[in-house]
């Protein structure tokens, strides 16, 4: 009987039958925040739940899926998309006379939420959660107060602009603007992150690698970022004027800084692969012509890309193994250093061995 009734309910979703033979249950969660009123609390509880079915169900599909897709699947009745949900978890929940919120973890069946999407040729994308979970705030000298997920924020716009972005083996994904994140999250709360928010944040985007990336424009050509992972300690770069917008500079600034920041926690490993963005400047061309050289005959070195040159200054790309400790170690051996300042990463003369040729030549 069972049998019959999950075929029935099938046809009608429009699935083909003989594409779900093994309905295992592989499936995909998501954790959703839900708040409603009616007349009375079970009527306010019945409504949240089609509710947080909704969003649960359309969380998981935006992973195999693309927004076109997303909106038609929109489509579905609240009766259709209880269909694809196999179990509810009550994470923290409380009923009123006339309301009910819940932070629920929901589970959705994987093989029927494919088969459905395969039979209506819509997976396109596979996606898997980011490493990196962008939260990003913006305010302006000029007026008031912090924004995120309000008009205005102009950095949170240009980070979105650029899609899915990745270095070495690191993603980063902007939080979402979705009702759940913002139930609970503001601009205020994010920069200053207590436990029980960021639980929240990792709960709802299956993330735990959460930084709060702060822009300030500061005057028309400057921006302060401000980064800070969740219990890690707080960075400040001014990304001073210089050739192009400041927040797309800011944004290569914030991406180097953060793999830094992770290669340093995390990654010890020699065979993994970063890249930053350096500025050396010089007096003759061929001081860049001798730091080339030296650069390639470092063993981590994998790749030095030349940008922008002018005004003896040079920008290029460098792809290395390890982390950036190990890469300055091997640097210095070539009486070379690595810094970080003023918002760049530079490649200096070790003072020492400046000091040591000045000995030398006298």
């Amino acid at each position: 009987m069972k049998k019959v009734w999950l075929l029935v309910f099938l046809w009608m979703l429009g699935i083909n039958p003989s594409m779900t033979k093994a309905l295992a249950e592989v499936s995909f969660e998501a954790g959703v925040s839900v708040e409603k009123e009616a007349e009375n609390s079970a009527i306010a509880k019945d409504e949240a739940l089609k509710q947080a079915y909704r969003e649960a169900f359309l969380n998981v599909a935006g992973r195999l899926t693309t927004q076109e897709n997303l909106e038609k699947l929109n489509e579905l009745s609240d009766e259709q998309i209880v269909l694809f949900i196999t179990e509810t978890d009550v994470v923290a929940e409380k009923s009123s006379k006339d309301g009910y919120r819940a932070d629920l973890n929901i589970k959705i069946n994987g093989d029927l939420l494919k088969g459905y999407m395969l039979e209506n040729n819509m997976i396109e994308v596979v996606s898997v959660p980011a490493d990196i979970l962008l939260i990003p705030t913006y305010a302006d000298m000029e007026y008031k107060g912090n924004v995120l997920f309000e008009d205005g924020n102009v950095w949170r716009d240009l980070l979105l602009s650029k899609g899915h972005i990745k270095a070495g083996k690191l993603s980063f994904e902007v939080i979402e603007n979705n009702p759940s994140n913002k139930a609970f999250l503001t601009a205020d709360n994010a920069l200053n992150m207590s436990e029980d928010i960021y639980e929240k944040v990792r709960f709802l985007n299956n993330s735990k690698n959460v930084w709060t990336v702060h822009a300030v424009r500061a005057g028309l050509n400057n921006v302060v970022l401000v980064l800070k992972p969740y219990g890690g300690e707080e960075k400040r770069i001014v990304v001073k004027a210089g050739e192009g917008d400041p927040f797309e500079n800011a944004i290569e600034e914030m991406v180097s800084y953060i793999v830094y920041a992770m290669g340093q926690k995390n990654m010890d490993d020699s065979s993994y692969k970063s890249k930053i963005n350096v500025v050396f400047e010089y007096q003759k061309l061929k001081d860049w012509l001798e730091l080339q050289k030296k650069l390639n005959t470092v063993p981590q070195v994998k790749k030095v890309e030349t940008g922008a040159m002018e005004n003896g200054k040079v920008r290029f790309g460098l792809e290395f193994s390890g982390t950036l400790e190990m890469l300055d170690a091997s640097l210095k051996e070539e009486g070379l250093e690595v810094k970080f300042e003023n918002g760049s990463y530079m490649i200096e003369q070790r003072e020492e061995t400046n000091a040591i040729q000045t000995m030398s030549n006298e």
